[in-house]
């Protein structure tokens, strides 16, 4: 949702749509976080079983992505050629990013994502010494880069190729899979992933504050600028509270579970089709913001409920346990 908000401005920035300051609560930070939380589950996912694994995983990736890459067509319709053929079936097997550009845009990170999964069965068998080590090591490039980016003018991640956002972004990603491989190091993992955010939003700050004091702006920094450092740092604390913490929130009712369930199952199809349907109307002239969110999670949730056979079918798996169960103690 914070990765909606975000991308509300980059579709209608030509109108006279107004900015909202939701906007700037931090899509890439919801990414970071993001990638954070798809390495704990990733984890849990290779320990419970490891066998169909990547089975798993396919199922859930590609009936989502196909649509999406078939809906983003079809707002964006262009004449097929080879040059376009060669494209698709280059995102589809997820090696945008490394040869192209990514058809979805927001796919960019969920080609990280897949490399991920890729590698996982390996990360497994590594020590939680080299599992750290790769986590710095990631973690300095990513501190290099976005200095970089400042200096040099160098590309946001979206524009990368080579897999260079493997190296450049899998530090938060393999920080939550070696908290699920290696629970007992939680205090260590959570001062790590906290300094990490703190490093990163400091960082982040200081450039804008730098650039500002070059330009003689500062004061634009304080005014207005800070309170955004703020709301990112909200969302990173968010997600981090959510992983380390997740066990201590228990107290809460079925009917709310269901709804986190179905928020988190509509997230996926949310993310890859949003953007779509934000060109959509802006392309029919329909600008009113509550309007077009309220469109892009209606067609995420028809896209759920129509092509994420994996989620439902584990929903139903879930519902049927939990019936169970529950006559288990009626009993």
């Amino acid at each position: 949702m914070v990765v909606l908000l975000g991308h509300i401005p980059t579709v209608f920035k030509n109108n006279n749509v107004t900015i909202p300051w939701y906007s700037k609560i931090g899509a890439f930070e919801a990414v970071l976080g993001f990638l954070l939380i798809s390495g704990l589950s990733i984890g849990n996912s290779i320990q419970r079983d490891q066998s169909s694994f990547f089975k798993r995983r396919l199922q859930r990736i590609y009936p989502v992505y196909v649509i999406a890459i078939f809906l983003y067509y079809f707002v964006n319709i262009e004449p097929l050629s080879v040059n376009l053929l060669i494209i698709i079936i280059l995102n589809l097997v997820f090696l945008n990013q490394i040869f192209t550009f990514s058809y979805v845009g927001v796919a960019w990170s969920l080609s990280l994502e897949v490399w991920l999964y890729a590698l996982a069965p390996f990360l497994y068998k590594l020590s939680f010494k080299t599992l750290m080590s790769i986590t710095y090591a990631s973690f300095a490039a990513f501190l290099f880069y976005t200095l970089g980016r400042t200096t040099f003018h160098w590309p946001y991640y979206t524009g990368l190729k080579y897999g260079i956002n493997l190296l450049l972004l899998s530090f938060t990603w393999v920080a939550g899979f070696v908290y699920s491989v290696y629970p007992e190091k939680r205090k260590f993992l959570m001062l790590n992933v906290a300094l990490f955010f703190i490093i990163y939003i400091v960082l982040t700050a200081v450039i804008e504050l730098l650039h500002d004091i070059k330009h003689h702006k500062s004061e634009m920094f304080f005014n207005s600028e800070l309170i955004f450092f703020l709301l990112k740092s909200l969302c990173l604390t968010f997600v981090f509270v959510v992983v380390f913490y997740n066990n201590y929130i228990t107290n809460l009712s079925i009917r709310t579970k269901k709804v986190f369930n179905l928020l988190g199952n509509v997230s996926y199809p949310l993310y890859l089709t949003h953007r779509t349907v934000f060109i959509f109307l802006y392309n029919h002239k329909i600008e009113n913001q509550l309007v077009v969110v309220f469109c892009a999670i209606l067609i995420a949730f028809l896209v759920y409920r129509l092509f994420d056979f994996y989620s439902k079918n584990r929903v139903q798996r879930e519902t049927e346990k939990g019936n169970k169960q529950l006559v288990m103690a009626e009993k």
